[in-house]
């Protein structure tokens, strides 16, 4: 049976290619020109494709194992944010904090605090926390990552110097992070909440597709 590393590989090389097709033949479209495959282009484009599978499969792999699980029910039904401003601007909180400023012998001693911290129980890791820890990382590390990846493997792959690549990547960064921005949010909210773990590549896959034709139209096919 085939590791998860070589389907992963087989199901986005598949995806890739397809949205990359269907991006040529929107191009062609609006330029009212019969369709002709540029294979060229279709083989760039799997190429950056093949090179990030393996470094995002690994990735995504390490995240989970950092942050295990999602969200209950009961967490997202009572919203963590919510609980914690009130907790902070409760009259209650900030009358003890008033009391407190002006009763020095009401702290507790240094001895005290290190035997409350050394037998304080350990809580469990929410998984309200691990999942927006996952969202975090996957819209700002992984976003830059990525989109830096595409820029320089693409243009390396049309031929272009190393130095044309660089101030590509300076032009094309903004305007593939804003519109990363409106895409992926909605996507890393449903994968690490509402899919389970045995359907979030299938999942994340088939998503990509749609980002696959942007970026194949932003790359010129």
């Amino acid at each position: 049976m085939p590791s998860p590393l070589i389907v992963t590989f087989v199901q986005a090389t598949v995806l890739n290619a397809i949205s990359n097709i269907l991006a040529q033949l929107i191009d062609q479209r609006n330029n009212k020109a019969p369709f002709t495959l540029n294979t060229l282009a279709l083989l760039q484009f799997l190429g950056y494709g093949f090179i990030i599978v393996a470094p995002n499969f690994y990735w995504q792999r390490a995240l989970e194992a950092r942050y295990p699980g999602f969200p209950t029910r009961s967490e997202l039904s009572t919203s963590f944010i919510v609980r914690t401003l009130k907790s902070i601007f409760s009259p209650r909180s900030w009358l003890s904090l008033f009391s407190r400023s002006h009763r020095d012998d009401s702290l507790p001693s240094h001895k005290e605090k290190e035997k409350h911290v050394r037998w304080a129980p350990r809580t469990k890791t929410s998984g309200l926390r691990s999942f927006l820890m996952k969202f975090f990382f996957d819209q700002t590390a992984a976003s830059v990552v990525n989109l830096v990846l595409f820029v320089v493997i693409i243009n390396l792959l049309k031929g272009e110097s190393l130095k044309k690549t660089w101030d590509l990547v300076v032009v094309d960064f903004r305007p593939l992070m804003s519109a990363r921005l409106k895409y992926r949010p909605v996507v890393s909210v449903l994968m690490y909440t509402v899919i389970p773990v045995d359907r979030r590549v299938v999942f994340g896959s088939a998503c990509g597709v749609i980002w696959g034709v942007y970026l194949s139209l932003y790359a010129g096919v």
